[in-house]
């Protein structure tokens, strides 16, 4: 079964309830557009041979054919829909889940109700989890990744500067030789935390390139020395104009003074719009990033959702 313009346009307003924009001034039909144009250009792009055949030869999972990586949809009852996929988080192999995409609002008995549905279609990838949104914390998942947090730059420009704001200093990142640095400080940190090693990682180079290209790849000075970096990227958020974080990372000599959200700030003062969104999203466990950003007004708005099923 292919996806239609209907189809498209009950999964676009489906998943646009999965964000609570109670406190954001959002054109809902730009958002319902942009959301319809992701739709239909992922479902398409995991149906396509090239990439199921990649992700196929990437994975090496045992029994496995290039055709069990295919988007699914199926026909449910009452004029209900359902997307769905397997994933692995983070591209760990170790990791395998299945993500729901409903053209209804999904509760997490209603979640696993419809895997059982589709479980033997998945029994060879032995997935861990199934996957789906809210636009609310629920209290009966097993684990929250993803958190969407999200406000204006207007507003973070609004807020007084933080101590140690008026020493810190950028400069734009140029050729790939600060990776070597910044990856050992995450190494030196999952060894450290390792609880969050999985989930909490190094960006590569590649992912960077485009925050490289934008000028948004900058190292962190405070008072002339280099503490750290920062990465952001020019990026629509529901079809307005917005700009992500990828990444502030701080050396391990420096953390634990509250320079995080000052970097933000500071860095948002200089290179955003007043009409821009700021956001990102910022994986729940990781208290550190999720209270900078709160600090600086980022809300959260959604919530990715993990179940077991095994």
């Amino acid at each position: 079964m292919n996806l239609n313009k209907n189809d498209v346009c009950s999964f676009a307003q489906a998943q646009l309830n999965t964000f609570n924009l109670s406190e954001l001034k959002i054109a809902k039909e730009l958002a319902l557009r942009s959301i319809s144009v992701e739709i239909e250009e992922e479902f398409e792009e995991l149906n396509s041979i090239e990439v199921m055949q990649a992700r196929h030869s990437h994975f090496c999972v045992s029994g496995v054919l290039v055709e069990d990586y295919a988007e699914r949809i199926i026909e449910l009852e009452s004029d209900k829909k359902l997307v769905y996929g397997i994933r692995h988080m983070g591209g760990n192999i170790d990791i395998p889940f299945i993500q729901l995409l409903a053209n209804f609002s999904l509760t997490t008995k209603e979640a696993l109700e419809l895997y059982e549905s589709v479980k033997p279609q998945f029994n060879k990838f032995n997935p861990l989890y199934i996957c789906f949104h809210s636009s609310v914390k629920l209290e009966d998942v097993d684990m929250i990744a993803a958190t969407h947090m999200v406000t204006s730059s207007r507003e973070i420009k609004k807020l007084n500067a933080w101590p140690y704001e008026e020493k810190l200093s950028f400069k734009i990142i140029r050729d790939d030789s600060y990776h070597a640095w910044y990856k050992k400080g995450y190494e030196d940190f999952n060894r450290e935390v390792p609880e969050l090693s999985k989930r909490v990682v190094a960006n590569s180079h590649e992912s960077m390139e485009g925050s490289m290209e934008q000028g948004l790849l900058q190292l962190v000075f405070l008072g002339g020395q280099q503490i750290g970096l920062i990465a952001a990227e020019r990026s629509a958020f529901l079809g307005h104009d917005g700009i992500y974080f990828h990444e502030i990372f701080i050396d391990k000599n420096w953390k634990g003074k509250g320079l995080a959200k000052a970097i933000q700030r500071k860095f948002v003062a200089e290179n955003t719009n007043e009409t821009d969104f700021v956001w990102g999203t910022i994986d729940h466990s990781n208290l550190s990033s999720y209270k900078t950003a709160l600090s600086n007004g980022r809300k959260p708005v959604r919530y990715e959702n993990f179940v077991c099923i095994n």
